[in-house]
């Protein structure tokens, strides 16, 4: 699988700021999240919409207003938050196609990728979250 996208590792953080600070009801404001993540909160909001528009997460405006994932942590997996960041990918490969040899590494490219998103597809968020070991 090739390097993570800087919008998927974006995602990757916000979605799993949410997961670390995940109770049913609770909001995230995108400025704590700015802060715990390092993330401005203009690129964070950019990468939140693209979350929102495949229905990972929901958000609320106001004053207490803020974020909070769709569904718990442990029912949304890596893969999903990167294929949100990441529509349209393949179009960039399509131009070696053109060289000798291109099919070969074409098929080796994919080959990579489809086992990179096996194990994506078995990393949730609360895996994630784990790793950050923050507590409530």
């Amino acid at each position: 699988m090739t390097e993570l996208s800087r919008k998927a590792q974006c995602a990757l953080l916000a979605a799993t700021d949410l997961a670390a600070h995940y109770r049913p009801g609770a909001l995230v404001s995108l400025g704590e999240m700015a802060r715990r993540t390092g993330v401005s909160r203009k690129y964070l909001g950019q990468v939140l919409l693209l979350l929102k528009r495949r229905m990972l997460v929901h958000s609320f405006r106001g004053s207490k207003g803020g974020y909070r994932l769709m569904r718990r942590p442990a029912l949304i997996s890596a893969a999903e938050v990167i294929a949100a960041a990441s529509p349209g990918r393949r179009a960039a490969r399509a131009a070696a196609l053109q060289q000798p040899y291109a099919g070969a590494l074409d098929w080796l490219a994919q080959k990579m990728a489809d086992a990179g998103r096996a194990v994506l597809t078995d990393i949730t968020l609360a895996d994630l979250a784990d790793r950050v070991g923050w507590q409530p």
